[in-house]
């Protein structure tokens, strides 16, 4: 599932990608889940987040969350043309903070079956209604090569799910 609004068609999805990947490379060497998001707004990153479980003590820190809450003011005022770069789908619970968010563009690296998140998309109209663009695989292979050294359990279990 990818559809794409015109509106971004200016944005270098592959630059943004490389910043998220820079993310998740800090968060696999400081031994978190090798997961790195920013939040883009008029082609500048104005935010970043990495997965920080371990360091937080807290299941809840996301890579995509923390790259949300990061986001500050320029986030609060600008969010209607803001894109969420993720390395990989976001989970549920980051998909809803971004609809929260009202963060209308996700784009993300690494396809998860496990999450399903795009169902969510495809059968709730009230998650639909605030996704305008959900584009996957995007230097997905850069991401699974962290996975493969940071994470290879957790690649595993991932794969296993894929179809």
């Amino acid at each position: 599932m990818n559809f794409h609004d015109p509106e971004i068609s200016s944005v270098d999805l592959e630059e943004f990608m490389k910043c998220a990947l820079v993310e998740a490379e800090l968060a696999g060497q400081a031994g978190e889940i090798p997961i790195g998001a920013v939040v883009v707004i008029d082609n500048q990153v104005v935010s970043r987040g990495r997965a920080r479980h371990n360091e937080f003590q807290n299941q809840l820190s996301h890579a995509e969350l923390n790259a949300m809450l990061d986001g500050g003011e320029r986030l609060w005022k600008d969010y209607h043309r803001a894109v969420l770069f993720t390395t990989v789908e976001p989970c549920p619970m980051c998909l809803g903070a971004a609809v929260m968010a009202d963060i209308p563009h996700i784009i993300f690296a690494f396809h998860d079956n496990i999450g399903q998140s795009r169902l969510s998309i495809e059968t709730n109209p009230y998650i639909n209604r605030h996704i305008r663009s959900y584009i996957g695989g995007v230097l997905e292979d850069k991401s699974i090569e962290l996975f493969q050294r940071y994470a290879p359990d957790d690649l595993d279990y991932i794969l296993r799910f894929q179809k």
